[in-house]
């Protein structure tokens, strides 16, 4: 990829999202930073919450739409919807993609 802030051609198809996300914890990295910023639990019930660097805790659903995972919060990002492609990056690795083309966060999974 050319241009770090456009969504990539090579996605995960819809059943590889779900076997990365469904019922696993991940951490979410800063792709320019290598930080981590938050540990995400996907319980295998649709529920998940988050645990953010700075210590505050959320709670949400997640569920998934095609080739998407969407996670929507109580509190974090207003309480919205929001949908996420990934681009696999390697063994347990992925970088996420919001559904109009901005980058995300590297997803990290913690539990294999």
């Amino acid at each position: 990829m050319t241009d770090s802030d456009s969504e990539p051609s090579r996605l995960m198809t819809a059943e590889q999202v779900r076997s990365f996300i469904g019922g696993r914890i991940l951490q979410a990295v800063d792709p320019d930073s290598g930080e981590v910023v938050a540990t995400v639990t996907y319980g295998p019930d649709g529920a998940c919450t988050v645990a953010f660097a700075n210590g505050d805790t959320d709670e949400g659903s997640y569920g998934f739409v095609d080739h998407f995972y969407w996670t929507r919060y109580r509190r974090f990002r207003d309480g919205t919807e929001n949908r996420f492609a990934l681009e696999p990056l390697g063994t347990g690795r992925a970088q996420a993609w919001h559904d109009d083309g901005r980058r995300a966060f590297i997803q990290a999974v913690v539990d294999r």
